[in-house]
């Protein structure tokens, strides 16, 4: 066995090959260490503990599915954004098949709190490219908008209403994609 150091990146790349092979609740702090060839102990000046393996591993995995592809998203219309959003995503889900409805189950009820800001994180960089597509669609109109619908409440619709897509297993995004189109084109562009 290694008793070296090993990298952060390298733990979790052990982790998410755990995870996508078994699920999340394979993860256990001597497997983990086994599977990077490092001791227990070493393992466990990176991670106080099995939650906060698991809470980077989780972390890790929503960034590598959100950010699978490098480049941002394309200049489209928005919902021409949005299918594309949904295609990623899904892609980079069947890695880790289960984990958009299960990863929950591994974490611990006290670090919930903390998984929830981690994937938040994750979250915003996507939040960000929507609005930007929103913003640098010419075809929307100023008036699509209101006080208490704003751009930034329609993007938030729009991704809680992916992640439930993604999570019921949905091949595609096509009914939100048109209450879309009708809440910011209304009558005015085809669809």
């Amino acid at each position: 066995m290694n008793t070296n150091a090993t990298s952060r990146e390298a733990i979790l790349q052990a982790c998410r090959r755990i995870v996508a092979e078994e699920g999340v609740q394979a993860l256990s702090m001597r497997r983990v260490a086994e599977a990077c060839g490092i001791a227990l102990g070493t393992l466990y000046n990176y991670y106080a503990d099995k939650n906060a393996l698991v809470l980077a591993t989780v972390e890790s995995i929503w960034r590598e599915i959100f950010h699978a592809e490098k480049r941002g998203l394309p200049r489209a219309s928005f919902p021409d954004c949005v299918a594309e959003l949904y295609a990623r995503i899904q892609r980079g889900a069947q890695a880790y098949s289960g984990f958009l409805r299960g990863h929950s189950v591994g974490i611990a009820a006290a670090r919930r709190g903390e998984a929830r800001s981690a994937m938040d994180g994750a979250l915003a960089h996507i939040r960000a490219g929507l609005l930007e597509a929103l913003r640098s669609d010419p075809d929307v109109p100023e008036s699509a908008f209101s006080s208490g619908f704003s751009r930034e409440v329609l993007v938030d619709f729009v991704l809680d209403n992916l992640l439930l897509l993604l999570v019921q297993g949905r091949r595609d995004c096509g009914a939100l994609l048109e209450i879309i189109r009708r809440a910011i084109y209304g009558c005015e562009k085809p669809i």
